[in-house]
């Protein structure tokens, strides 16, 4: 079996960049399976060994409205195509390529992040002031807070056509499956859990070991991952705990009045420093910058207790990889995380906006060491299950193969263009005016 996987890899000095999940599959998947992974980053084609497998990736080349809908790059026949990300900006335009090349029975969606669930939960809880208001860096950009969730609720409707248009949707939570059904009853559902970095399926968080009063957060740059929610509770918590330390993972602006680093703030980072300073946690905010897989690992062992304090997730990886190793956990919950955990038995869940909650559930972990073991524990033992490798692997190959044995491609060849920007008429999911029909021929020549 042959997969064509649409998804954001790239090739940056040979090598593969690409989500952890297909890197999972690479690595995991049986010898009857070829991974196709479309690339769309720029580079020349080029064949890199992975492991035992060949990946092959495709250039990206830029969809000309004005000229043709979609042309040949490269052609390899394929029984299922896999498109991953329903808010990705090329997911409709491959959908309709499909469409128009009468592929749908073999095109799957895989289920990520969900434009639409994440435009109407972005800036929850930012002062209205903060999100119209503009730095110098977003002036710069030509992009705040608003126009970030104006771009993102654009994405909603070429997201909704596009779940519309599948037949097949993958996905792993309570939330993408509620969503598909409200979109599109009458497509296949398929129950995927996700594979997790392969460095997390190894060691385990020791409470004697950790750092007392450390709290860490894998990404805080933008609205949706709640910072300031823990701010607030950092603020409840701080006189109880003279010492306490929240260790952020992601991009580091540096906390601090100079000019120079003011300019380079977003506006929501000088909401962060302004919080900061309000509830006077300067010195007990420690900002890691951008981590890789080992680094970020070692972050979540010293940890006194994980936590996700996001307006919205679907299903988050990096509370799977802290479950995993068995460090205590605190998440809102949103979206999908009650699917991956148990409130006061995997994990301590709250209301999102219920900043008091937060701060009394990391009161819990942190001061009765005995609490936080068992927590830890359970979670560990709960995420082994849903983040088995073996198991998910084999439902995602028995997904492929029954969507492969739907019916048969058209044609054997299928070309695709990519765009890491396509113009707003495709990303509204419109046909130029003087293409309406696209026919893919083996030869790769194009009928108007």
């Amino acid at each position: 079996m042959k997969l064509l996987f649409i998804c954001g890899a790239t090739v940056c000095d040979g090598a593969l960049k690409c989500p952890s999940w297909v890197r999972g599959i690479i690595s995991c998947i049986g010898d009857d399976v070829t991974i196709f992974s479309a690339d769309h980053s720029g580079n020349e084609a080029i064949t890199l060994p992975v492991g035992e497998k060949a990946v092959r990736l495709y250039p990206k080349q830029l969809w000309d409205v004005a000229d043709r809908f979609g042309g040949a790059v490269k052609r390899e026949s394929a029984d299922v195509i896999v498109i991953f990300g329903t808010e990705s900006a090329y997911t409709l335009p491959v959908m309709k390529l499909c469409e128009a090349a009468g592929v749908l029975d073999k095109t799957a969606l895989f289920a990520q992040g969900l434009a639409c669930a994440c435009a109407k939960h972005y800036a929850e809880g930012v002062p209205a002031k903060v999100i119209r208001r503009w730095t110098f860096r977003d002036l710069l950009r030509r992009e705040n807070i608003k126009t970030e969730q104006k771009r993102m609720e654009m994405r909603v409707d070429a997201e909704r056509k596009a779940i519309a248009l599948t037949r097949h949707f993958i996905g792993r939570t309570t939330m993408d499956r509620a969503v598909c059904a409200m979109l599109n009853p009458r497509a296949s559902y398929y129950r995927c859990n996700d594979l997790l970095r392969s460095s997390f399926y190894e060691g385990q968080w020791c409470c004697d070991r950790c750092e007392k009063r450390r709290i860490f957060i894998s990404q805080y740059y933008y609205p949706l991952n709640g910072f300031h929610y823990l701010l607030e509770a950092a603020a409840l918590l701080k006189k109880k705990y003279p010492d306490l330390r929240i260790a952020a993972a992601g991009y580091n602006p540096i906390l601090g009045s100079a000019a120079k680093n003011e300019l380079k703030d977003s506006s929501y980072i000088r909401y962060i420093k302004s919080l900061v300073r309000q509830y006077d946690l300067q010195e007990h905010i420690e900002l890691l910058g951008v981590l890789d897989e080992q680094r970020m690992k070692a972050e979540y062992l010293k940890a006194n207790v994980f936590v996700l304090p996001s307006t919205i997730e679907n299903s988050p990886n990096s509370l799977g990889e802290a479950m995993m190793l068995g460090v205590p956990c605190v998440a809102a919950d949103v979206g999908g995380v009650s699917d991956f955990a148990a409130h006061q038995t995997d994990a301590f869940l709250y209301p999102s906006p219920a900043t008091y909650l937060l701060a009394h559930y990391l009161d819990r972990v942190l001061s009765d060491p005995e609490e936080a073991v068992r927590i830890g524990e359970n979670g560990r033992k709960r995420a082994a299950a849903d983040f088995d490798r073996k198991t998910n692997i084999q439902s995602l190959q028995d997904a492929f193969r029954t969507i492969a044995k739907k019916s048969c491609f058209h044609d054997p060849y299928l070309f695709f263009q990519f765009s890491a920007s396509p113009p707003d008429a495709l990303l509204r999911g419109d046909d130029p005016p003087h293409r309406r029909r696209l026919s893919l021929c083996g030869d790769g020549a194009h009928s108007p």
